[in-house]
């Protein structure tokens, strides 16, 4: 009788082992399944807001019929203005406290950077004349080159 008794214990342990080992593996797979999905949404949230933050700019030049140029400000720095040339106001797109903003006003009034929709969190926003009809934007997601329009006609 004493024979049946260990081999049960045995079986019993074993089963408890095999067990334990899989419920261990089963653990193991859930954490580090958590770590890789965390890092593929991650990567994937940097992409798109590096992206939307691009096509934003696209866009906004896109859409306009009015006269875009830039400016240097004393106060904010580089500016994007995109100029209704027949009312003398437009969007005015800045770097202000860590974000691209944009705001509308008259072009050349007083800035109201407190009150700007923000766009996107930011430090880099910088403009380069490339040619007459071709501006080169610079912003932490990367370099969108925009056509200047004057007079309303697209002259690239």
């Amino acid at each position: 009788m004493k024979m049946k008794k260990s081999r049960n214990n045995f079986s019993e342990l074993s089963i408890i082992g095999i067990t334990a080992f899989f419920l261990g593996c089963f653990f193991l797979l859930i954490i580090f399944g958590t770590g890789i999905y965390s890092d593929i949404v991650d990567s994937q949230s940097t992409n798109i807001y590096e992206r939307s933050l691009s096509s934003y700019l696209l866009t906004v030049s896109k859409m306009s019929e009015s006269k875009i140029i830039y400016e240097d400000n004393s106060e904010v720095g580089q500016m994007l203005l995109i100029e209704d040339e027949d009312t003398g106001y437009g969007n005015r797109i800045y770097l202000y406290d860590g974000y691209l903003v944009e705001d509308y006003g008259q072009i050349g009034g007083k800035l109201f950077p407190k009150n700007a929709i923000k766009i996107a969190k930011n430090n880099t926003f910088d403009i380069e004349k490339i040619s007459e009809r071709l501006l080169k934007i610079t912003t932490d997601s990367g370099d969108v080159y925009i056509s200047v329009k004057i007079n309303g006609e697209d002259m690239s």
